[in-house]
C-alpha cells in the first residue's frame, strides 16, 4: 500500500496525536498501527441531488477508535490522489486537505479532526471526485 513515509514511521512508532479532546468534534480518536491499515473504498454523492448514483473512491482509513463517532475515515489518505481528507458518511462527501504533509497534521491536529463539521476553517476544500472518477448508478449496497 502506498503511503507517505513520515505517516508510515508514526504509525511504526505507535505514535498518536496530542490534541485537547475537548476542543475536537470526533473527542479523542485513536489511529491505527501500520498493520491495521488496509484498503477501502468510501462513496460519494454526485452534486446534483436529483441523480440517483455514487462515486467510489479507493481510501485507506487511519483511525480504529473515536469516542464521539465512528472512526470510519474521519481522518483518511486518498491513494491514488496522494492526500489527506475526511470523509462525511452521513452525507457521502470528502473534504481534502491539500498540500499538506502528515507532519503538518501532526503539528496541528485539531483543524485537521474538526473540518468535517467545520469545512471553512483554512486547512479543507471539498473534493470534486467526478474530474476522475465515473458515476455508478444506483446504490452500493
Amino acid at each position: 500500500m502506498d503511503i507517505p513515509k513520515d505517516l508510515a514511521a508514526f504509525l511504526e512508532g505507535n505514535n498518536q496525536l496530542n490534541y485537547d479532546y475537548s476542543r475536537a468534534e470526533p473527542n479523542k480518536i485513536t489511529l491505527c498501527s501500520l498493520a491495521e491499515l488496509k484498503p477501502g473504498v468510501i462513496w460519494l454523492s454526485p452534486e446534483d441531488e436529483n441523480i440517483d448514483g455514487y462515486y467510489e473512491i479507493p481510501a485507506v482509513n487511519l483511525l480504529s477508535s473515536c469516542v464521539a463517532y465512528e472512526p470510519d475515515f474521519i481522518l483518511l489518505w486518498l491513494p491514488n490522489e496522494k492526500v489527506y481528507g475526511t470523509w462525511d458518511c452521513d452525507h457521502w462527501c470528502i473534504n481534502i486537505f491539500p498540500n499538506t504533509s502528515w507532519t503538518d497534521i501532526v503539528e496541528n491536529p485539531l483543524p485537521y479532526l474538526n473540518s468535517q463539521w467545520y469545512p471553512d476553517n483554512g486547512v479543507s476544500r471539498a473534493y470534486k471526485p467526478y474530474l476522475k472518477y465515473s458515476l455508478k448508478e444506483g446504490r452500493p449496497f
